[in-house]
């Protein structure tokens, strides 16, 4: 279908990527400074090896990335977003790579991820109404053992209806020029099911919260 909304992210993505990076790097995002951005490495790095592997897909303009490759991992990262992956060389940091790869073209041929990995992190960047296909092609290329974390808008702070569907993110509150995107959103339940048909066993779920609610939802699984 050419209408599908999911067509619209990238070329959203690749407009939004300098206030996108702006905003990222000067700390205009509340939830990322509240918590997001420290649980999400933290997830990372519990039981990874030293020198551990990590992929981190969909990594944006690397802040993930930096933050692992500081820490001793060898991090790999890939974006559709040219721009985005521009800024992210640009910035350099110990240990990390990127390439541009879109998810559809990592669905169709893992091996492009490289690898193999001990982690691979989906950091906010499962958007798309057809989630599986990504993690399974991510499950692909991590070692035996290795574990998938994905951290996504936690579903009982994103309004009603509580009920899986398009949205539309107008970036309210973040210092920008942005043009909205689409993103899905999901119900617990619809990420326990598409975590599921990716082929993989949840083993972990934890909501990283500020005060009285919750901020975000971090799903850890292996493949099984």
């Amino acid at each position: 279908m050419t209408d599908r909304p999911a067509l619209r992210l990238v070329p959203t993505w690749t407009r939004n990527a300098e206030a996108w990076t702006a905003a990222v790097r000067e700390g205009n995002i509340p939830s990322r400074r509240a918590g997001t951005d420290a649980a999400v490495v933290e997830a990372v790095v519990g039981g990874l090896p030293p020198a551990g592997r990590v992929l981190d897909v969909g990594c944006g303009e690397g802040w993930l990335a930096r933050a692992l490759g500081a820490l001793g991992a060898s991090v790999h990262g890939v974006d559709a977003s040219a721009p985005l992956v521009e800024a992210a060389r640009a910035e350099g940091g110990a240990g990390v790579t990127y390439d541009v790869l879109d998810y559809e073209a990592a669905a169709a041929d893992p091996d492009r991820l490289g690898g193999p990995y001990d982690v691979a992190v989906f950091n906010f960047s499962l958007l798309d109404d057809r989630a599986a296909a990504p993690l399974r092609a991510a499950a692909a290329v991590l070692e035996r053992g290795g574990r998938i974390v994905v951290q996504t808008v936690h579903p009982l702070t994103a309004g009603a209806p509580y009920a899986d569907g398009w949205r539309e993110e107008t970036f309210d509150g973040v210092e920008g020029d942005f043009e909205p995107m689409p993103w899905f959103f999901r119900t617990l339940g619809s990420w326990v099911r598409v975590v599921t048909a990716a082929g993989l066993r949840l083993t972990d779920v934890v909501e990283p919260a500020d005060t009285d609610a919750p901020l975000s939802l971090i799903l850890v699984a292996e493949a099984v």
